[in-house]
């Protein structure tokens, strides 16, 4: 293994420490991890806020012991590199993913002249990042986009016509740059439930933007594509009332794509009955469910397709953002503390209506730094 010097053997990080005790998350000291073969250590600089962390807190669905630290997205330095790495050396400024059935990078002592976060993160799962993409925009990427990613990229065609609710959202926002500026998606719709949500959207490239409290989207949908409904759907919006809803515009033969467990699962402790299967089936439309748990928290068992799948979607998250095309937008920045931390996941729990990426800055003089 090589690394750097100087590395601490522990650190006080941000997280759970007690099974399924869910929020306020907590200080725990922890070792700072060894990089094994394919992983490298990151001295993290910033990571952001995503849904998966207070449910990992609630529900410890990956079965950990705690104490369990989060903060699963990463930008940072390279500190340390195991058996095998190459394309990313000692010393390089990289963004990245921890592995779901590791521990993350939030720090409970962020700011200036902390001791800093530490994770590791396997070698497909981290790109090395360019000098005009700051620490901050770099960290609010890896796992909105990856999730973006992994259901848009093979699936769009030149000229389709794509919904995609909540385009202001975390992930939604990347998603409608995605298929809007950089797959060739003829037609981007999308829908919010707020005029800042509804703005980020049609900023986000989508050329209409429904209220979904207000329009009848299912109905304004048939009236812009003739009837036809559209080619496909990509909801990530994680509400069962918001599945059948878009279960409906899809066309005859079209595809609809959910991000996680999907219809019928969503609170993950009990399945209930859901409809959209059947009004998936009544149109002969697809129904593809892209499930990420398994490909970051079981990368053993993935095969050498979607290893490269990933490790381009990491490098392309990192092209595109400086390039204008797929651009995260931060609408607040907190540094890495328990409580700001638990502010902030309470937010996201409470579907405050955050917009886009909220980012943690967890060495702030890291983070300064290009």
């Amino acid at each position: 293994m090589k690394q750097t010097q100087k590395t601490p053997k522990t650190f006080l990080g941000v997280g759970y420490t007690r099974d399924r005790a869910g929020l306020p998350l907590e200080a725990v000291r922890v070792p700072v991890p060894q990089p094994t073969a394919d992983q490298v250590l990151i001295r993290v600089a910033a990571s952001s806020l995503n849904p998966l962390e207070y449910k990992l807190a609630d529900l410890n669905f990956m079965g950990r012991t705690p104490p369990v630290v989060l903060g699963l997205d990463l930008a940072g330095v390279v500190v340390a590199v195991g058996h095998g790495v190459s394309g990313v050396a000692v010393g390089d400024a990289v963004a990245a993913m921890a592995d779901l059935n590791g521990d993350g990078g939030w720090a409970a002592t962020g700011g200036s002249g902390s001791e800093g976060g530490y994770a590791v993160a396997r070698q497909f799962l981290t790109a090395r990042k360019p000098p005009s993409l700051s620490f901050r925009d770099a960290a609010a990427l890896p796992m909105a986009f990856l999730s973006a990613f992994a259901s848009l990229f093979r699936a769009v065609q030149d000229g389709d016509t794509v919904y995609i609710p909540g385009g202001g959202g975390g992930v939604g926002h990347l998603a409608v740059q995605m298929a809007a500026r950089a797959l060739g998606a003829g037609l981007v719709i999308s829908s919010g439930s707020t005029p800042q949500s509804i703005e980020l959207a049609r900023h986000s490239g989508a050329q209409h933007v429904f209220d979904y409290k207000r329009d009848d989207i299912p109905a304004e949908i048939a009236k812009l594509t003739s009837s036809r409904g559209v080619d496909l759907v990509f909801d990530a919006t994680y509400s069962e009332q918001g599945f059948v809803e878009t279960a409906k515009t899809v066309r005859r033969g079209g595809s609809w794509i959910v991000l996680g467990v999907g219809p019928g699962k969503t609170t993950r402790l009990v399945d209930t009955h859901s409809p959209v299967d059947a009004i998936l089936a009544e149109r002969g439309a697809q129904h593809v469910n892209v499930n990420l748990l398994r490909y970051f928290s079981e990368p053993a068992t993935l095969d050498s397709e979607a290893l490269a799948l990933l490790q381009r979607g990491m490098a392309l998250a990192m092209e595109w953002a400086t390039q204008g095309l797929v651009v995260p937008h931060v609408s607040q920045t907190i540094d890495s503390t328990v409580e700001a931390i638990n502010a902030g996941l309470q937010s996201l729990k409470a579907g405050r209506g955050t917009l886009g990426k909220v980012a943690v800055i967890v060495d702030r003089d890291l983070a300064a730094a290009k």
